[in-house]
């Protein structure tokens, strides 16, 4: 269900972002890849280690979770990650589209994917920017045909995942859009859920933002967006 709402301005964006996780999909996919990989794989032991860094009523997540606001570390993600050192980039790769393909199809959010669509018909240049990884986002760009921005993992000389990013887009987001435009101050659309990207929303020209709840929906008032509204 959509709610309409004023936009800023008339200027025609250069660009139109999307998020993914939440936006595109009801998935954090970094989290929902890392779970598969490690189901497909058969890591019974690692499995267990992922319930234990994720699973909120474990008292390790709760550790994990008083030490990120101290120390603004992703701690779960941090760890989680490194379930998946030793594997190589060919390989995550090839899970990153059996995982578009059996987990994520599923999991489609209608409403988004339709506008990106109809935006795609229309001939408008898209960018998926994301916090997600890149055997994921490379998966679900070249499923969508469009270009993609995302945190990346680093692999050693003989293309093995280290167990480390080399780049995270968390909170780098406008700073990496900007390089993409024709210049700084060129207009952009966004569509997204994170609260974390309002730097984002706020120097967009047309902004739609998806909203689960009255605590989002009140986050974002004074604006101007277009509200996407969904149940979670």
């Amino acid at each position: 269900m959509k709610q309409s709402a004023g936009q800023k301005g008339v200027s025609e964006p250069e660009l139109y972002v999307f998020d993914i996780c939440d936006t595109l999909f009801y998935s954090n996919t970094t989290f929902d890849f890392i779970k598969f990989v490690l189901e497909e794989k058969k890591m019974v032991s690692k499995c267990r280690l992922f319930d234990l860094y994720t699973k909120r009523k474990s008292p390790f997540f709760l550790s994990l979770y008083l030490l990120q606001k101290l120390t603004k570390v992703d701690w779960p993600k941090k760890l989680c990650l490194k379930l998946l050192a030793g594997i190589t980039k060919e390989e995550l790769y090839l899970l990153g589209e059996a995982f578009e393909n059996q987990f994520l199809v599923s999991r489609m959010i209608a409403e988004t994917h339709q506008m990106l669509e109809r935006l795609k018909e229309a001939g408008k240049s898209i960018v998926l920017i994301s916090a997600s990884i890149d055997p994921v986002v490379a998966a679900i760009a070249s499923k969508l045909k469009v270009e993609y921005r995302c945190s990346e993992l680093h692999y050693n000389s003989r293309n093995k995942f280290t167990g480390n990013l080399s780049r995270e887009m968390t909170g780098q987001k406008l700073i990496e859009l900007r390089r993409m435009l024709s210049r700084h101050d060129a207009p952009f659309a966004v569509a997204t859920d994170n609260f974390s990207d309002r730097s984002l929303v706020e120097a967009a020209c047309q902004r739609y933002v998806v909203v689960y709840n009255t605590k989002a929906v009140q986050f974002w008032q004074g604006l101007d967006a277009q509200f996407i509204k969904l149940s979670s």
